[in-house]
């Protein structure tokens, strides 16, 4: 039997009724264990802390750059530097956005929980607050399945799911941005044009993995409630039937409406 393991990155976001439909639509569809890869928080109160079967700290740094400080070369900020507007270096010196945080959680799961990686068959790489109105589907081993939409000029960076034994080849990211021997690569797009998107699809087809690639319909959307860290992109309406959780994004509230009206 094919083992699978979600692991959530980033911090408690979404409250617990999202958390429920992740549960239902995602971990039980799957069989799958759930692991946190959080920003550290004393209050482990919630349910997401309940039902993981690992739970993987990193410090909330007021600025990401110490991270990569302790991980990486002298010179590793290059690429990121020079793309200062573009996201990728958010969290990094009071830029805005997070691409530079979400990439240090992939860094840390690589270099730090790669044994436990090796465990399952399969990796479902997520985030908190993702509200699913539907069952995920049962991707088959083989690929590098990506959410639809969200892509920006490369590829949503929010949920993949691929093999255990790619591992180094989907969050590897830090180790390619920050490599000296890839400036040549990196330095060849123009000033502020890799965001986080771009940077992904960037480093898949350096690796060749991005012959693997194949995007799968969503039936989730990103939210939020009162009270949510959020580095980007505000909430706007209430869901159906909710005074409390609103949707970030249109474009993925629509699109996994329409997908479920067409099922």
């Amino acid at each position: 039997m094919e083992k699978t393991l979600v692991i959530l990155i980033g911090n408690a976001r979404g409250g617990e009724e999202t958390w429920n439909t992740m549960y239902k639509n995602l971990l039980e569809p799957y069989n799958a264990d759930l692991a946190l890869c959080f920003g550290y928080v004393e209050n482990k109160d919630s349910s997401l802390y309940d039902k993981s079967k690992y739970i993987w700290e990193i410090p909330e740094y007021n600025n990401w750059r110490e991270y990569y400080d302790g991980v990486f070369n002298k010179g590793w900020d290059t690429i990121f530097d020079n793309q200062k507007k573009t996201g990728i270096m958010g969290g990094i010196d009071g830029t805005i956005g997070s691409g530079s945080i979400i990439f240090a959680f992939r860094d840390y799961i690589l270099k730090n929980k790669k044994d436990i990686l090796n465990i399952y068959d399969r990796i479902i790489l997520s985030r908190s607050d993702f509200y699913y109105i539907d069952k995920h589907p049962i991707l088959p081993l083989g690929k590098l399945y990506h959410i639809e939409g969200e892509e920006y000029g490369g590829i949503s960076d929010r949920h993949f799911v691929f093999d255990s034994d790619m591992s180094e080849d989907v969050l590897g990211i830090c180790d390619f941005l920050c490599d000296e021997k890839n400036l040549n690569i990196l330095s060849s797009y123009p000033k502020n044009t890799i965001n986080p998107e771009r940077a992904l699809l960037i480093f898949f087809n350096h690796n060749n993995i991005s012959n693997k690639l194949e995007s799968f319909r969503r039936v989730q959307f990103t939210v939020a409630v009162d009270g949510d860290q959020t580095r980007w992109c505000k909430p706007t309406g209430f869901i159906p039937n909710s005074n409390t959780i609103r949707h970030k994004y249109h474009s993925e509230y629509y699109d996994a409406i329409k997908n479920l009206q067409n099922k």
